[in-house]
């Protein structure tokens, strides 16, 4: 099963909705790893919340949807909030809407990059990033963890176009994310980003490095980052195990006639 999902560039700087809400999710959740709310406690009513933050219900709700994600809380009508952990649990939720909040991503995870390159692309991997077979892309290839314990989250390989390669000499040692780094760098803007999840075998290379059999089931997340043309400027492919990921799709009701 493949699932493709796009993001317009007008997702990069985010409305002031899913900054806002996203601000009050990290509060939040930083709240409850200093242990302002014990676990077994409730967060603030959502009066008080939105009270605080000047926030219209909805956002409010939105955020505290994060944390429900996390299983950091738990709701019930007319019982409020329950704080139920205080750290995420391991399965990591994929909940991207805007290319904002791919940063949030790269930030609340850690690539450990093992081994940048350039490489020909094989006959496999060049249509997964939309790229012609046998043509040169850095590779820059590693482990995501989590940024708070280190747990191994997916295996991830980069493939940035050779025109920005001399941008990234030093990309092991650099912060953020790779595509937010090319941006800055070369002065060319992401206008579109899209992904696509497909349902797959794990591959026998990068199995042992997640802890997990060859042939186990996981998830494949590839991203792709095009410039104003179409063209390809990086593309990401992002091997999950499939019992430690899912992707939540949050839609938003917005103006319709039936």
């Amino acid at each position: 099963m493949t699932i493709q999902t796009k993001t317009p560039v007008a997702g990069i700087a985010g409305s002031d909705d899913p900054t806002l809400y996203g601000r009050i999710a990290g509060d939040l959740r930083q709240e409850i790893a200093e242990g302002k709310h014990a676990v077994g406690g409730r967060l603030p009513t959502e009066a008080a919340l939105c009270e605080r933050y000047g926030a219209s219900r909805y956002t409010v709700r939105e955020a505290l949807r994060e944390l429900i994600d996390l299983g950091l809380i738990e709701r019930r009508q007319g019982a409020g909030s329950k704080v139920i952990a205080d750290k995420p649990r391991t399965s990591y939720i994929n909940s991207m809407r805007t290319l904002s909040e791919f940063s949030q991503y790269a930030q609340d995870t850690f690539f450990d990059i093992r081994d940048v390159t350039m490489v020909r692309l094989s006959e496999e991997i060049a249509p997964m990033i939309s790229a012609p077979p046998r043509s040169m892309w850095l590779r820059i290839s590693g482990i995501r963890l989590n940024a708070e314990r280190n747990d191994a989250i997916c295996h991830t390989a980069v493939h940035v176009h050779t025109r920005f390669a001399p941008l990234l000499e030093d990309v092991k040692g650099s912060k953020g994310p790779i595509y937010a780094i090319i941006e800055e760098r070369s002065g060319e803007v992401i206008a579109e980003a899209t992904q696509e999840i497909t349902a797959k075998p794990m591959p026998a290379w990068c199995a042992p490095e997640l802890g997990v059999k060859p042939g186990s089931p996981a998830m494949c997340f590839v991203r792709r980052y095009l410039d104003e043309s179409g063209g390809i400027m990086l593309a990401s492919i992002n091997w999950h195990p499939a019992e430690r990921s899912s992707y939540v799709t949050t839609i938003r009701r917005g103006d319709w006639h039936p």
